[in-house]
Parts: structure tokens; sequence; C-alpha cells
């Protein structure tokens, strides 16, 4: 008996961690939003090779540099030995992404509504004269507290739309703190705007391999 509690207790934490590394890696959209292909078209490539994105920012290995500077259509050869790797750029596109810091708190970790309150005002009078991203890994609930909340680049169609439309508002003013909460996730932020929109080059190819 004691063995599953603690199995089912290290099961909660995990899903709970799980949630929140993919809130800037899940796939709320398609590629073909980003890079004007149809699905018929994506689905033909897919059974082709795989398919891999590359942005300007994130990857920064030669391979990925090479890439970025090619233009659609163009196609580059890796030679690894045994095989042969066969990259094609199939689109090319400049994307509006994203960059904030955030403190991340979680509702259920909390045994009453004012203990979840003590917890949020008690953040709060720290941001009055500390800085964001020290009381970010201080007090955020999430794997970004190592790095101060920093949300690193990110695009609508790769995070939570609840997430997107509350943290990148166009009416916040550079370094602005703001809050908002997400009541069916018990996710409740705090973020800074650090950074404005930007686009970043990002392109789609197609590996394939072969002997």
């Amino acid at each position: 008996m004691k063995h599953l509690i603690l199995s089912f207790i290290f099961f909660a934490l995990c899903f709970n961690l799980y949630a929140q590394r993919s809130l800037f890696n899940q796939k709320y959209e398609s590629l073909s939003s980003d890079f004007e292909l149809s699905e018929s078209e994506l689905d033909e490539y897919r059974n082709q090779g795989k398919l891999e994105i590359f942005n300007a920012e994130k990857h920064k290995t030669r391979l990925a540099s090479q890439l970025l500077k090619m233009r659609e259509g163009k196609k580059k050869k890796v030679d690894r030995g045994y095989y042969q790797l066969n990259y094609e750029i199939l689109s090319k596109q400049e994307i509006p992404h994203y960059r904030v810091r955030y403190i991340y708190i979680d509702k259920s970790k909390f045994e009453s509504e004012q203990k979840f309150e003590a917890y949020l005002d008690k953040v709060r009078r720290l941001l009055e004269n500390t800085a964001f991203k020290s009381v970010a890994m201080q007090y955020s609930m999430d794997y970004k507290k190592g790095v101060g909340g920093d949300s690193g680049w990110f695009k609508q169609g790769k995070t939570d739309p609840n997430f997107f439309s509350g943290a990148t508002s166009n009416n916040r003013l550079a370094e602005e703190i703001f809050e908002f909460e997400i009541a069916q996730n018990n996710a409740y932020y705090f973020v800074q705007k650090t950074h404005a929109p930007t686009d970043i080059t990002e392109v789609l190819v197609l590996q394939t391999k072969t002997d």
C-alpha cells in the first residue's frame, strides 16, 4: 500500500512538471499556419522523410546556419560516413516571436484560498522592490524558475492560447509587470514584458536518408 501511494505521488509530481515543461513546446496549431503549406502537402512530405524546423535564434550549429541562409527549394547533402542525410528547404518564413519573464503559481498546491491569496500578496510585495528575475527564481513553480522565469523566444502556435493572449498584449509597456489567471488550469501568472515582438527566420526542412 505504501509503495502504491508513493507511486501515485511520483506520478502526480511528474505530470505537473510535464504540463509546465510543455508550456512552450506544444502543437496548438499545425505547421501549415506558419509555413503556408496545406495539410495534404505536409502529409506527403512526412511520407518521404522527417520534417524539421530550424530557428535563427534557437539553433546555432553550423548546419542550422547554412540551412537558414538557403532559399526555398534548395537542397544540401551531408555525408555521415555510412549514410547520407539530405536536406530540402520546403518553406522559409519570418514568424513573429515573443519573450517575457513570468512567475507561475499552481493554485492546486494550496490548502485554502486564503493561503493562495497570501502567497500572491507576498510575491506582489517583493516585486515592488526586488528584481523580477530574483523573485521568479524563489517563488515560481515550474522549471523556468532556474532562469529567472525567462520564457525564451516563443510563437503563438507553440504555447497555450490562454497564456499567449494574456502574456503578449500589445497594450503593455516595456518592463511592465501584470497578472492574469487561467482558472481551468489552476494557473496564476505574474508576467514582465521584457522584449518587443520580433520576426525570427524559420525554415521548414525535409530530411531524408540514403545509404
